[in-house]
C-alpha cells in the first residue's frame, strides 16, 4: 500500500478490540508518533468499531510496523492453490471435451 499524502490524518487501523487499541495507542505515542483513536467499546460488553489514526502521514510505515509488533493482523493476499487451479483446468477440458462429443452426434 503506497504512503499516503502528508496534509491529513490517516486511518491506519481498524478493530474492535478495545484493549489492543489503547496499547497500540501506548506505543506508537512511546515511539513519537502523534497518533489517537476513535469509538469506545459500548457499555455491556458489546463492541463498537475503533479507529487508529496518525497526524503525519511521513509515521505511516514507521506505525503500521509498530502495529504489527503489538499484534496486528495483517491483511494477507489471496491466494489460489496450484492444486485447485490445476482441477479447475481438468474440470473445464471436460466440459468443453462432453460439449464437443454431444455437439459431433
Amino acid at each position: 500500500m503506497p504512503a499516503p499524502s502528508a496534509d491529513r490524518a490517516v486511518l491506519i487501523y481498524e478493530t474492535d478490540d478495545s484493549e489492543f487499541a489503547d496499547s497500540a495507542i501506548d506505543a506508537l505515542t512511546h515511539a513519537g508518533i502523534d497518533c489517537y483513536r476513535t469509538g469506545r467499546a459500548l457499555p455491556g460488553g458489546s463492541s463498537l468499531t475503533v479507529c487508529i489514526y496518525i497526524r503525519n502521514a511521513s509515521d505511516f510505515a514507521r506505525a503500521n510496523e509498530i502495529l504489527v509488533q503489538q499484534g496486528a493482523a495483517v491483511d494477507a493476499p489471496t491466494r489460489i492453490s496450484p492444486k485447485l487451479i490445476l482441477a479447475g483446468i481438468i474440470i473445464g477440458a471436460l466440459l468443453v471435451a462432453l460439449v464437443f462429443v454431444g455437439l459431433a452426434k
